[in-house]
């Protein structure tokens, strides 16, 4: 499915609450409910050794892009643009493949600059 045809279709599920700080707090508490039930799949696993339910993990996935393309539509925001930044930020970051040295010593102001492109 194409990101435009998703924020259409998700969009007509968005409750619109007061004011944007509302509608903007409303996607940042969906966000960190949704990642917590990922996070506690794998908890279970981890402390009780149950299995990992990928069907679960893959509707809470699907729930985190609700929230994640409704906060962009709300503030007018382009999430391909978003992910082409993120890339970018990670080739500054790991202009090769991932270290452990490139992480710890990051360039924050090129990639501040890039982010604010």
């Amino acid at each position: 499915m194409e990101i435009e045809t998703y924020t259409l279709l998700s969009k007509r599920t968005l409750s619109n609450l007061s004011t944007k700080l509302e509608d903007n707090l409303h996607m940042t508490l969906g966000l960190v409910t949704e990642a917590s039930e990922i996070a506690d799949v794998y908890k279970k696993k981890l402390a009780y050794g149950k299995e990992v339910d990928e069907i679960n993990v893959k509707e809470e996935i699907g729930d985190l892009m609700f929230y994640i393309v409704n906060m962009c539509t709300i503030n007018g925001w382009d999430l391909r643009d978003i992910l082409e930044t993120n890339v970018n930020k990670l080739l500054i970051r790991y202009p090769l493949t991932f270290s452990n040295e490139n992480a710890i010593n990051r360039n924050l102001t090129a990639e501040r600059n890039e982010l604010k492109k």
